[in-house]
């Protein structure tokens, strides 16, 4: 796992560069978009989601740029520069460097303090077995003493439970967003998350054609 790439490097599908810290990421996803995420979070991004973008690449002439199998479609506009690299830095902020000092970046830092990683679930502790010998130790009741234990007292009748309201479904074409998708259904693009908690998308810009979601 790096941070950095150089002249001449290249993200395809699926690929990704992470900061040093591991809060954050840079991520060439399969609809297209080159997407900077702070813990799956996105943060930015080069808006080229369905345009099948297949690679993002550092050239040698010193622009960095995404392309399809046809053409370019995105640039960081830096033709020219020298011995050009890529950065995904501690301060959330993507930076392409050249020899004469920084060529371009995403203007996405901060100050604050990274996210912290997602803590590990506690592993169960399995109960100490008893030996034969304590069990034997332990006395039994005695019946002919033993205080019968008290009637339970009746409880209220508990309330019908309330209907739970419809669920709807929606299945994912070519070229939808979370974004576009919320829109369409609640007339605000900025809901999109609850979307994407509903159905379990960990990542909201990465959904695919024929994907079913939950629209809560």
């Amino acid at each position: 796992m790096t941070d950095t790439l150089s002249e001449g490097q290249k993200l395809e599908k699926g690929q990704s560069i992470t900061s040093a810290n591991g809060a954050y990421t840079l991520t060439l996803h399969d609809d297209g978009n080159l997407v900077l995420a702070a813990r799956g979070q996105a943060v930015w991004a080069t808006g080229t989601n369905g345009q099948d973008v297949v690679r993002a690449e550092v050239q040698t002439d010193g622009n960095f740029v995404l392309y399809t199998p046809d053409q370019p479609v995105w640039a960081s506009d830096t033709l020219g520069k020298k011995d050009v690299k890529l950065v995904m830095q501690d301060d959330r902020n993507v930076g392409l460097y050249a020899a004469d000092g920084p060529a371009w970046s995403s203007n996405t830092n901060t100050d604050e303090q990274p996210p912290p990683a997602p803590e590990a679930a506690a592993p169960e502790v399995a109960p100490e077995p008893v030996s034969a010998a304590e069990e034997a130790s332990v006395p039994e009741p005695d019946s002919a003493h033993a205080t019968p234990p008290p009637a339970p007292e009746s409880a209220p009748a508990p309330e019908p439970p309330a209907p739970e309201p419809a669920v709807r479904t929606y299945t994912v074409e070519s070229g939808d967003t979370l974004w576009a998708i919320s829109e369409r259904f609640y007339g605000d693009g900025s809901r999109y998350l609850q979307i994407a908690d509903a159905s379990g998308i960990s990542n909201p810009d990465l959904i695919e054609p024929g994907q079913v979601l939950t629209i809560p």
